[in-house]
């Protein structure tokens, strides 16, 4: 057999590719251990069923909607209290109870300076249960953090602290287990030496896409993002169809691994793009900043997150992304060459499985053109693209003209593009037609910014943005549902953090009315406050349709259990969502244990072995002031 010896090192493993065998080395020498010293293996013990095998359903580093998740989700087979032991010697300093998040939650430091978190619990131990029970009616509160002082409560490793559940924001029983860094940077548990989970499968690529990065860029001859199918033959992923690119493109691909007993769509820490064996992007996902977490909206692509909920993994970093997992982050690749390329990317799991992609690309032939996928106007990047059936447009912005001529016809439909950083259009004439784009401004990224129109003013700050967003907005009128709808044309558009809006409606609205997003006739509570001069402020993460309604309804309470002293009652509230849930016995604080998810509130007694007695009186009431209230001498 003829050698041709290709050689891709990227300090983690070493590829050796001999004509077409691809030979695997594993070089266990990752960019984290260059940092800090050998981890050994065995050192921390797996807190669910330590020394049999378990399951996951997720793991640390993957993309879920809003965050990179921070640790392990290990299977409890559908069954809440399992014992929870302490993974390595250490003291508690934080235990929550709270609703949402992680729910009943316990912050174990360890000798070594690493922080292990437990999620999610049904509950504590005796000693922290009845510590923590202490706690809620000192508040008179149950959504509680504590800090108890350090060494108050020391555990051993192997020590049960807790017993897993389904608490907080869980969609279901597990637990969810973290190990953090001395300056809480989330680790990768699998980097310690669990032999509990297994896993010889490799990770699984589903689609590719290419991405245009400039006006002049194209993919099999158009501007914009395509996905194309791929198709493994003989270990190696190719993409099913030619591919012709020039310009500068950037490479996405939807992907995801599955580990030996359970079909959850894992994540993947460790993936490598080359081009004509140079490489061109690295991120490594061992080590992660929790402050950057919210940089996933970039990292991925949100847009086709938002329309097919699909996570595409960006191979490039885009602007205003600072996550830090990236070792090489060039990414976008300027194909200006009539040359073949040699694209390959390469996907390592926990267990060092590795999965290829190897594909020529050649931007010198176009043999399946791709037709845009665009319905009126799309922005993307800086660009505008819009379709018409007519073959000539004029684009009217800062009182100019400009002609335009389609870059790109197909089945009697033509392809516009205009670049906004000549200026935002006003309006686009084609033939007979007035097109209004509706855009308002561009608001840029990195600075505090101000807005202000008759209709809604728009404030962003230092770190609201990613990147410049350009606004399109449309006021109009439900009939229908008698409301003012303001619409912004921006929720395929990623925020890294708050905007402040102030809407200013026409109408006048008395204090049961706030502001709510709206999807067709489906309303959601966003809140804010209506000021004196009758405008509507509020923040929000996502702009989107808003509007103005009322909630003038107070919340359902109904009786499900009078067995004293554990009674039970179910609260729902139509619109605005509950606020406050409180409960006195004799005008004594009595807990109440919320549980949103089967909308359940239950007493929990100071003393639970001593029957209430007295005037028992129960108060919920809405995000709008409305209240229910039950009195009942027991």
């Amino acid at each position: 057999m003829t050698a041709c010896l290709d050689i891709l090192s990227n300090k983690n493993y070493l590829i050796l590719k001999l004509s077409n065998l691809w030979v695997v080395f594993i070089l266990f020498i990752s960019f984290q251990s260059l940092a800090q010293p050998p981890r050994e293996s065995g050192s921390y013990l797996f807190p669910i069923r330590p020394g049999e095998q378990n399951f996951l359903s997720g793991t640390m580093g993957e993309m879920r909607t809003t965050h990179f998740h921070g640790g392990l989700d290990i299977k409890t087979g559908g069954r809440i209290g399992l014992p929870v032991h302490a993974t390595s010697d250490g003291y508690i300093i934080r235990m929550n109870t709270n609703t949402g998040g992680y729910g009943h939650a316990l912050y174990l430091k360890h000798d070594d300076g690493n922080v292990s978190v437990y999620g999610h619990l049904d509950r504590f131990n005796d000693e922290l249960e009845s510590y923590m029970h202490k706690k809620h009616y000192e508040n008179q509160k149950y959504d509680l953090r504590v800090f108890p002082k350090k060494d108050e409560f020391r555990y051993l490793k192997g020590d049960i602290i807790a017993y897993s559940g389904n608490t907080g924001s869980s969609s279901g029983p597990h637990l969810h287990f973290e190990i953090r860094s001395p300056d809480q940077r989330f680790l990768n548990p699998l980097d310690f030496g669990f032999t509990e989970i297994r896993d010889n499968l490799p990770p699984l690529i589903k689609k590719i896409a290419f991405i245009t990065k400039s006006k002049d860029a194209r993919v099999n001859g158009a501007f914009g993002r395509f996905e194309f199918d791929v198709l493994k033959v003989k270990g190696t992923y190719n993409i099913r169809k030619p591919i012709a690119l020039s310009g500068r493109i950037g490479v996405e691909i939807y992907h995801y691994d599955h580990l030996n007993g359970t079909y959850h769509r894992n994540g993947i820490p460790e993936i490598t793009m080359t081009i004509n064996n140079d490489t061109v992007f690295r991120q490594e996902k061992s080590s992660m900043s929790f402050d950057l977490n919210r940089n996933i909206l970039a990292h991925m692509s949100y847009e086709t997150f938002s329309r097919t909920r699909r996570k595409f993994n960006k191979l490039y970093v885009d602007d205003g992304n600072r996550q830090d997992i990236y070792t090489v982050a060039e990414g976008i690749f300027n194909f200006n060459s009539e040359d073949d390329y040699e694209l390959e990317i390469f996907l390592r799991d926990n267990f060092d499985n590795i999965t290829t992609l190897s594909n020529q690309v050649n931007n010198r032939k176009i043999v399946y053109p791709e037709v845009p996928q665009i319905s009126s106007f799309k922005v993307q990047e800086n660009v505008l693209q819009y379709v018409s059936p007519d073959t000539s447009s004029t684009v009217f912005y800062a009182h100019k003209n400009v002609q335009q001529v389609p870059y790109f016809s197909r089945s009697g439909k033509n392809y516009f593009l205009w670049d906004l950083n000549e200026g935002l259009p006003d309006s686009i004439v084609t033939g007979e037609k007035v097109y209004q784009p509706n855009f308002y401004l561009s608001m840029p990224s990195g600075i505090s910014y101000s807005f202000y129109n008759t209709d809604f003013d728009l404030e962003s700050y230092r770190k609201s943005l990613f990147d410049t967003l350009h606004i399109r907005f449309h006021k109009s009128y439900d009939s229908l549902m008698n409301q003012e709808d303001f619409t912004f044309y921006n929720s395929r558009s990623p925020l890294a953090g708050n905007l402040k809006i102030i809407l200013k409606p026409e109408g006048n609205y008395d204090k049961k009315a706030a502001v709510f997003s709206k999807y067709r006739n489906s309303l959601s509570y966003e809140g804010g406050e209506q000021l004196p001069d009758g405008t509507f402020r509020f923040f929000t993460r996502e702009l989107k349709r808003f509007t103005i309604a009322y909630d003038s309804i107070p919340p359902v309470l109904t009786p499900i259990s009078w067995s004293n002293p554990n009674l039970k009652f179910k609260i729902t509230d139509q619109l605005s969502g509950i606020k406050s849930y409180k409960a006195t016995l004799n005008g004594e604080f009595l807990l109440l244990v919320y549980d949103p998810k089967k909308n359940l509130v239950t007493v929990r007694a100071k003393n639970s072995n001593k029957r209430l007695e007295g005037e028992f009186i129960l108060t919920i009431e809405d995000n709008l002031g409305n209240i229910t209230e039950l009195k009942r001498n027991l």
